[in-house]
């Protein structure tokens, strides 16, 4: 699917199971809040890293989506901030990279899913 659009939230997804958007090379990359895949039960991977995703992580992240598959979601350098949502502890194999961006929160719950921490990869990193 080719798009001129530069809010990734206007796209109609539905039905996504995959969406590699990373790293976009020109100077209009992908902006805008990020979007909360609420209703993308099929989805297991999200590579939009590299671009200029603000705001927080939407508090139903991911929601209907599967919390016994692999999910793989790169969400790496964009302009995210805030605390990671506490929903995200459904998942047994979620892998998440948030690095480069203004994550500031992650609730000790998450930490104590052993299963989660298996996948999970957080990193605290400041934009300077």
């Amino acid at each position: 699917m080719r798009t001129n659009c530069q809010d990734i939230s206007q796209l109609n997804l539905n039905s996504l199971a995959q969406l590699n958007l990373s790293g976009q090379r020109s100077r209009k990359r992908i902006q805008g809040p990020l979007p909360s895949f609420s209703s993308n039960p099929n989805l297991t991977g999200v590579s939009i890293g590299g671009n200029n995703l603000e705001g927080p992580i939407p508090p139903d992240f991911l929601k209907d989506v599967d919390h016994n598959m692999d999910i793989k979601i790169d969400l790496s350098f964009n302009m995210l901030a805030g605390a990671v949502p506490l929903t995200l502890d459904a998942f047994t194999k979620l892998d998440i990279n948030l690095v480069g961006n203004d994550i500031d929160e992650l609730d000790y719950t998450l930490c104590d899913n052993d299963e989660l921490l298996n996948y999970l990869k957080y990193f605290i990193t400041r934009r300077t």
